[in-house]
């Protein structure tokens, strides 16, 4: 019987070979175990029943937000959805993408309640702009103005109001401030964002991402 013999260096090529695969085999099988865990995970936090079961027993709203912020009405809209926010906030600049991902479906009213969070001069000339904005009643623009607040890497308030004039609007928002501020007092706001769904804050199990795997 004949044998096939390599030269040394196919035999090292092939023991190269060998070693790679010995040496991945390990990460291979952990990104397969990685791909059919996020895969169950994706089951479970689509499941709307099991969503709503803990919804209904998180924290609910005591007090009504009507009327607070910036409301973004939706065409179809069967969910509230509440943000509590800080404009200078990395993860409430994160989140609102996504949100406005859920808004553009139809699916949801998108109320946004600002908190200064800190309460310097420029944070709050920024949240009396933004609802200056909304106060003009042009649903684009309004968005169109988060967008690209909540898109700027580094946040400059006077580009932005530069970009979005404003006349009498300006002054007109003290109470509306004032409102936001005590309604997230008297609902103990610790953190932003902080979400509400229908008046239940959105448990802690599940990311605002998930969100659109169960609002539909």
């Amino acid at each position: 019987m004949k044998f096939w013999k390599v030269s040394d260096e196919e035999d090292y090529w092939v023991r190269g070979i060998y070693l790679t695969w010995i040496s991945l085999k390990p990460y291979l099988t952990a990104q397969k175990d990685l791909y059919a865990t996020k895969s169950k995970l994706a089951k479970v936090m689509s499941n709307k029943e099991l969503f709503d079961y803990f919804l209904a027993n998180s924290r609910e709203i005591t007090s009504s937000p009507e009327g607070l912020g910036v409301f973004l009405k939706g065409t179809k809209a069967k969910y509230h959805v509440l943000k509590v926010c800080n404009p200078y906030c990395g993860p409430c600049a994160r989140t609102h993408p996504l949100l406005e991902q859920l808004y553009e479906t139809g699916n949801i009213d998108l109320q946004i309640v600002f908190i200064p969070g800190g309460g310097d001069e420029v944070r709050i000339k920024t949240i009396r702009h933004l609802l200056g904005i909304a106060s003009q009643g042009d649903l684009e623009k309004t968005r169109q103005a988060l967008d690209d607040w909540y898109s700027q890497d580094k946040k400059d308030y006077e580009a932005f109001a530069t970009n979005y004039p404003l006349n009498g609007e300006l002054t007109k928002q003290e109470s509306n401030i004032k409102a936001m501020q005590d309604w997230a007092e008297k609902e103990q706001i610790t953190h932003t964002p902080t979400i509400f769904i229908n008046g239940y804050e959105l448990p802690s199990t599940y990311a605002v991402d998930d969100l659109k795997y169960v609002l539909h």
